[in-house]
């Protein structure tokens, strides 16, 4: 992870909001600015900052899109902030009402290394205080080996650590939520791997996307509960 000041991840984290907001096309300086409430110029000289670091596509008159670096850059601060609203309310009995602020402020100062270490605290939770989806994605790891989903073994518990956008589409088309902890249930003659999500749900997912899929073998209480359940 790039080391950013504040400004600048405020910045990238707005224009991932807006571009999911939106329509996908590109967002304008305007809607930028009126979002962290500055003035059309000063957003303007720092979107060309963020261009020269390859954060974000910019075209003067066409707006502005994250680059690829840029848009894990904005979910890394996103997961920061949603697990720290997590961990404030869960371990230390903040309201969620004023738990934002606090979350705001501790976002910037985290490490990938603190934000997974406080993420695996708290037993990978799928969405923070107030209802939001909290990134999967894994912006740090110890010693452990990714595979993909083909590579998987029956009836053994799993956590998703990458989607690709391909594969991430595939899962929104269909309206399900990103799956966390899966179980591998069964191969199927056409190389298709039905698995079961840690929601209880059953899905199939084809064979053409599974090496899009990465996991991590996981071991604990959610993987215990799920290795013990029926298919």
């Amino acid at each position: 992870m790039l080391k950013l000041t504040k400004n600048e991840q405020d910045y990238l984290k707005a224009i991932y909001t807006l571009e999911r907001a939106g329509d996908d096309s590109a967002v304008s300086i305007q809607l930028i600015a009126k979002k962290l409430s500055v003035a059309a110029p000063s957003a303007t000289e720092m979107i060309k900052r963020l261009a020269k670091k390859q954060l974000v596509d910019y075209a003067p008159y066409r707006g502005v899109n994250l680059s690829e670096q840029g848009n894990v850059q904005a979910r890394f601060i996103i997961k920061s902030h949603r697990v720290w609203e997590s961990f404030l309310v869960d371990k230390l009995g903040y309201s969620t009402e004023e738990v934002h602020e606090e979350a705001e402020n501790l976002e910037h100062a985290s490490s990938p290394k603190l934000v997974e270490y406080l993420y695996a605290l708290l037993d990978y939770p799928a969405v923070d205080p107030h209802g939001s989806t909290i990134p999967s994605e894994v912006f740090w790891k110890k010693n452990k080996v990714e595979i993909p989903l083909n590579q998987a073994e029956e009836s053994k518990s799993y956590y998703i650590t990458t989607l690709n956008e391909e594969a991430q589409d595939f899962f929104e088309k269909l309206n399900i939520n990103t799956p966390h902890f899966i179980r591998i249930i069964e191969r199927l003659q056409d190389g298709s791997i039905i698995l079961k999500e840690d929601n209880g749900q059953v899905s199939v997912i084809p064979q053409f996307l599974q090496e899009k899929i990465l996991l991590m073998q996981r071991t604990g209480t959610v993987a215990s509960s799920l290795e013990n359940e029926n298919p």
